[in-house]
C-alpha cells in the first residue's frame, strides 16, 4: 500500500462515518413511526452539508497527490477539516431517540419531533454554525495552502484568498449561530447553498483537467 493510498483509507473512513451518521438520522426521521413537524432549515443544511462532503472529498483526493501532505504534521490540517466535517454530518440533523430533548413532545398521540425547535435551539445553532465557521477557515486555509506550495499561487495571493473566507463563509456562520431569526436563516442558508453549488462546479471543472 502506497502512503497516498495509507492516507486515502484514513480520509475514506472519517468521511464515510459522517455520511452514515447523517443519512441514518434522516431515516429516522422519515420512518413511518416517527412523527416529524418538518421544516425546511435543517433539511436545506443537511442538503448543504452534504454538498460539503462531495466537495472536501473530491478537492482532498486531488491534494493528497501531493507529498507535501505526506508529513504528519502537514497532514494535521486535512485530518481536522475531515473530523470538523464529520462533526457537521451528526449536527445537521436530530436524533430521533433524543426523548428528553427539547425539539421533542410527547402526548396522547405519541412522540414528535419539531426540526423548527431543533435548528432554532440555542445549543444546535452555537454547535452546528459554529463547527461550519471551524471547518470552512480549515478548508479553504488547507487548500491555498497547497496552492501556494504547489506554485500555482504566491503566498501574498494564498493569504489573500484565505482572509476572504472571513467575509464569505466564517462571519455569516457565526452570524447563523448567533441570531435566531427566521430571515436571517433563510437568507444565509439560501446564499450558503449558492456558493455550495459554485464551489461543486469548481471542483467539478478542475476535475476535469486532471491527467
Amino acid at each position: 500500500m502506497s502512503q497516498l493510498e495509507y492516507l486515502i483509507v484514513l480520509v475514506s473512513i472519517l468521511v464515510g462515518l459522517g455520511l452514515a451518521d447523517l443519512t441514518e438520522s434522516l431515516r429516522d426521521l422519515v420512518l413511518p413511526e416517527t412523527n416529524v413537524q418538518w421544516h425546511g432549515l435543517p433539511v436545506a443544511w443537511a442538503v448543504i452539508v452534504l454538498g460539503y462532503v462531495l466537495t472536501v472529498w473530491w478537492t482532498f483526493f486531488r491534494l493528497l497527490r501531493t507529498e507535501m501532505w505526506h508529513h504528519p504534521v502537514a497532514f494535521l490540517p486535512i485530518l481536522l477539516t475531515v473530523l470538523t466535517l464529520y462533526l457537521l454530518c451528526a449536527l445537521a440533523l436530530p436524533d430521533a431517540d433524543r426523548e428528553e430533548a427539547s425539539y421533542v413532545t410527547t402526548d396522547a398521540e405519541g412522540t414528535t419531533i419539531d426540526l423548527e425547535t431543533f435548528y432554532l435551539s440555542k445549543g444546535h445553532r452555537r454547535w452546528f454554525f459554529g463547527t461550519a465557521a471551524i471547518f470552512s477557515l480549515l478548508f479553504f486555509a488547507t487548500f491555498n495552502g497547497a496552492q501556494f506550495y504547489e506554485g500555482m499561487r504566491s503566498l501574498k495571493s494564498a493569504a489573500i484568498n484565505t482572509l476572504i473566507t472571513f467575509p464569505t463563509f466564517v462571519i455569516p456562520q457565526l452570524l447563523l449561530a448567533a441570531l435566531k431569526r427566521k430571515w436571517v436563516h433563510w437568507a444565509l442558508t439560501l446564499y450558503s447553498f449558492g456558493w455550495t453549488v459554485f464551489l461543486l462546479f469548481d471542483v467539478a471543472t478542475a476535475l476535469t483537467g486532471m491527467n
